[in-house]
């Protein structure tokens, strides 16, 4: 192994989550699975299902940038039966979900309020980990809207077999800006965050193939999350370059799952870590040269992840124009990690990666076994996170 991928599986190791905040998120998924499900609930006729998306179903989630910031958990609330938007309002199914976190907090005793979001109810928890969940309520999409989504998925290159099995995930969700919010129709928004999910682990099969060798019997009982492969640790530290880039202005930094999505469909199973970021970084830049502004979602490609960038000039804080400044940046950073060798090497990941004030925020404590290389001046280019005062 050489230095460059070494220091590099060092730094991603340092972004990953401790096992107890793995382990406490399911037990906070679980535990408000039951409490929908009891049999005093109000929906437990509804076939409740809570279910984990985003970042800690890709096992792409990274530890707070700060000390004190919460996780974000982000979960699914899918009542499959009894409720339709022919029946039903997005208002009236926001309201059921609602009533029931409500009455979870005050059992559990959570001081924060419950606070509403355009899609979703966020419930703050801390006990030892802190948490916030956010909790997206949906209904399932009936069988000809879902044949309707395999085959535009097909339409732009997804196998038929994956595209009927993600399409049977697709779920109508809430969104309270729709003019339509209140009213009894067929026009609810699409969403399929566990197919999103079964798309991103299917980029990775091949890995996983060989992984089902060893594992043997156990394979079932790992859950995705714990798999690691070199995507999910090259999406974890792009992650944390922007994070540490756009600390001062968040609600500019490019979002997740258009990183994730541009990244995994150029990964390439089978490589180095320094490879797949290689890949990664290159789809990324294609992307930026072809100055688009689409980024259709893989499991629903009439939804587009950058339909934000849209807004008018001098709204959003410009956020294509921040995607495209991000992108260039961590193009010239991670370029410079090949022509450094040593202690030199781990300088430079902390230097892109850590907050000026905390140099222990990746966690490592040495650099790596040196390696003889000739004496190299890097021209280090200037980081516009890094306070110069």
């Amino acid at each position: 192994m050489d230095i460059e991928e070494r220091s590099l599986l060092v730094a991603v190791e340092a972004l990953e989550l401790p096992p107890s905040a793995y382990e406490k998120a399911v037990q906070r998924y679980k535990s408000l699975g039951e409490w929908f499900s009891r049999p005093e609930s109000t929906v437990a006729t509804n076939d409740p299902h809570i279910f984990v998306q985003g970042s800690f179903a890709l096992g792409t989630a990274i530890r707070p940038l700060l000390a004190g910031e919460s996780y974000d958990l982000d979960l699914s609330c899918k009542l499959r039966e009894g409720i339709y938007p022919q029946t039903h309002s997005q208002s009236d199914l926001k309201e059921l979900v609602g009533i029931e976190l409500e009455g979870y907090r005050e059992a559990k005793r959570i001081q924060e309020a419950l606070e509403e979001k355009n899609r979703c109810w966020r419930l703050y928890y801390q006990d030892g980990v802190s948490f916030h969940m956010d909790v997206v309520p949906g209904v399932p999409v009936e069988e000809g809207r879902r044949q309707e989504l395999a085959i535009t998925m097909e339409s732009y290159g997804v196998k038929q077999v994956l595209a009927q099995d993600v399409s049977n995930l697709a779920v109508y969700i809430t969104d309270k800006r729709r003019p339509d919010y209140k009213d009894v129709n067929a026009g609810w928004m699409v969403s399929n965050p566990d197919g999103y999910c079964k798309w991103f682990e299917s980029k990775s099969e091949p890995v996983f193939e060989k992984e089902l060798v060893t594992l043997e019997a156990q394979v079932d009982e790992v859950p995705f999350y714990q798999r690691k492969t070199n995507l999910q640790r090259a999406i974890q530290l792009l992650k944390r370059h922007r994070d540490v880039m756009y600390r001062d202005n968040p609600d500019s930094k490019p979002i997740s799952v258009i990183i994730t999505t541009l990244a995994a469909q150029a990964y390439q199973p089978g490589g180095s870590l320094k490879d797949a970021v290689a890949s990664c970084l290159a789809a990324l830049s294609t992307f930026v040269a072809s100055n688009s502004d689409t980024v259709p979602n893989p499991v629903n490609p009439k939804e587009n992840f950058a339909d934000r960038w849209k807004m008018p000039e001098g709204e959003k804080d410009r956020l294509k124009e921040h995607f495209h400044l991000w992108v260039r940046q961590a193009l010239q950073d991670f370029k410079q990690i090949r022509y450094l060798d040593g202690q030199r090497l781990v300088e430079h990941i902390e230097d892109c990666f850590e907050t000026p004030t905390s140099t222990a925020a990746l966690g490592i404590a040495s650099a790596p076994p040196q390696v003889a290389a000739p004496a190299i001046v890097v021209s280090q280019p200037p980081r516009p996170w890094v306070s110069n005062g």
